[in-house]
């Protein structure tokens, strides 16, 4: 199987510069303790933030309460969340299992 290169729509730009520009108001470098999973510090106000924007569960179907974006809008988030430092996996499983 041979994928071709893709650009992104505005749409998708315009979500990671949305993720981008909040991650760096709210998590500036610095401000926050590195770790994984269940070990990882946590910030449930963080994860109330996300979800006000409609990050969290974004890639389910809106019939159940999700969001209705594609998977590419998902990793977006997730790989910007990433490139700031911040742990993705947290994000990620929310948006899976729609919590």
């Amino acid at each position: 199987m041979r994928l071709e290169p893709t650009e992104l729509t505005e749409d998708e730009q315009a979500l990671r510069e949305e993720v981008r520009a909040f991650l760096a108001a709210r998590l500036p470098a610095g401000s926050y303790l590195l770790g994984l999973g269940m070990a990882g510090d946590v910030d449930p106000q963080f994860s109330r933030d996300l979800g006000a924007r409609g990050w969290l569960g974004m890639a389910l179907p809106k019939e159940y309460g999700g969001g209705g974006r594609s998977a590419v809008n998902l990793r977006l988030g997730a790989a910007m969340a990433g490139s700031g430092g911040i742990i993705a996996a947290a994000t990620s499983v929310a948006s899976t299992v729609g919590v």
